[in-house]
């Protein structure tokens, strides 16, 4: 039956409330891949949960005081520290001062930072590859910390504060930085701080310019300016076995932690619990809460993905999973541009899974079935039902309310395309041309749909 009354919001099936972060996990029957509640933070301080000292007297905990904030500089320093002493004490034999080679590595990724839009710089043969110091180097200047402070319940209704974090990468030299959506979700949902720190310790008050939920992403914006941008490289042209390095802030306190191993895998398709299924790469660099948003480097120093999910179970280590750099530059790119990503091709439709057991049980196939189709969208123009059960899209089997939505990422707003539907006891084919996918704002805003345009043309 429809529903004149249909909310979008409605699309995706009831998920949990709480704060997410890079952990993905094996649920029962099928892989999937959800967020653990992350490490609390210091709303204050931005740092690490503190530890109250018992029984010790004044002198003591002054001194414990100092080393902790001893080792909290340490973390963040220490490597650079100790690379910049190597790279100076080579300077002093070679002639060329530390500032000089800083400056090289800088000016080398200046011409793909220079301006929006972002765009990819190819590393081709012969060009310069950088140490893991030199990549650090460089990180230090271009990865900074996420805290979000958000208010949570008791049973008693009493509020009280929660900081949570994560990590992010500098896009612009004016304050444009790219993230998870699950880092800032609780946040932007209700409204709440989030607060951007660099390297240096300067913190800023940020603005979401735009978040893209079905790809886990989001871009923020600073007010700031001569920030150090990264140099964005080609993911496409990653392979198996290429060293790779990863910087963030684990567990939201080790902040500046680099990792490095190898890509393991490509073309990963990693099903959230929320049946969102993004397209990643694997890599065995180890990766934890709080490095979720942080960037993973090639050899060039380039920016080649974005840390997402960490396999989550016992026994289990190296499986760490981020978004291709080329798929979240296309998707920043629109975030900034319209503050949102354009040309989504959208169904209007209420889907769940017709799993095999179902089938068996009611005498029904396997498939995705409607629940409800949206007033004047393309499914209701096209004849879809509640009550059918999709099994095809252009000749593609969907199995699986997450195999179609993955192929309806294929088409844009204003594409065609025939899905092949059970209705009683019999298979049609009906042809599709799909509305755009509008966020709530624009909607409101009153934004032309894509589809519309076409339809004008």
């Amino acid at each position: 039956m429809s529903n004149d009354n249909y909310d979008r919001s409605q699309e995706t099936e009831e998920t949990p409330s709480v704060y997410r972060d890079a952990y993905y996990t094996a649920s029962e029957g099928y892989t999937s891949y959800g967020y653990n509640p992350a490490q609390s933070y210091d709303s204050q301080t931005n740092q690490g949960p503190r530890r109250k000292p018992r029984n010790l007297g004044l002198g003591a905990v002054i001194i414990i005081c100092l080393a902790c904030i001893l080792v909290a500089g340490a973390a963040g320093i220490g490597a650079m520290y100790f690379f910049l002493q190597n790279r100076i004490a080579d300077a002093s034999d070679s002639g060329t001062a530390e500032e000089d080679i800083y400056d090289e590595m800088q000016s080398a990724q200046a011409a793909a930072t220079e301006s929006l839009p972002l765009t990819i710089q190819e590393a081709g043969e012969g060009d310069q590859t950088y140490t893991a110091e030199e990549i650090y180097l460089l990180a230090c200047d271009q990865v900074v910390g996420i805290a979000t402070s958000t208010d949570q319940y008791n049973v008693f209704g009493q509020a009280s504060s929660t900081s949570v974090s994560g990590s992010g990468v500098i896009l612009s030299e004016d304050g444009y930085i790219l993230t998870n959506y699950h880092v800032i979700e609780s946040a932007y949902a209700g409204g709440y701080a989030i607060t951007v720190i660099l390297h240096d310790g300067d913190a800023y008050t940020a603005e979401v310019t735009g978040v893209e939920s079905d790809s886990d992403l989001a871009v923020l914006k600073i007010e700031a300016e001569g920030l150090t941008a990264a140099a964005l490289g080609d993911s496409d042209a990653l392979a198996v076995g290429q060293t790779i390095y990863a910087v963030g802030n684990p567990l939201g306190e080790l902040t500046y932690t680099m990792t490095y191993g190898i890509v393991s895998a490509l073309d990963r398709l990693i099903t959230t619990d929320e049946n969102i299924t993004v397209n990643m790469f694997q890599i065995d660099a180890a990766v934890n809460s709080g490095n979720s948003g942080g960037p993973v480097y090639n050899v060039y120093g380039q920016v080649v993905g974005i840390v997402t999910a960490k396999y989550s179970d016992d026994g289990v280590e190296g499986l760490g999973f981020a978004i291709p750099i080329t798929d979240a530059a296309s998707i920043a790119n629109e975030l900034i541009t319209n503050g949102y990503v354009s040309g989504k091709a959208y169904l209007g439709l209420t889907l769940t899974t017709v799993s095999p057991s179902v089938a068996m049980y009611y005498g029904m196939v396997q498939g995705v079935y409607v629940y409800a189709v949206e007033a004047g969208s393309c499914s209701q123009e096209a004849g879809i039902q509640a009550g059918d059960i999709i099994v095809a899209i252009d000749g593609t089997e969907v199995l699986d309310k997450s195999a179609l939505l993955e192929q309806v990422k294929q088409y844009r707003a204003g594409d065609s395309a025939e899905l092949t539907i059970y209705r009683n006891q019999d298979y049609i084919t009906v042809t599709v041309v799909f509305d755009e996918e509008l966020p709530a704002q624009a909607q409101e805003e009153q934004i032309p749909r894509a589809s519309d345009e076409a339809a004008k043309a």
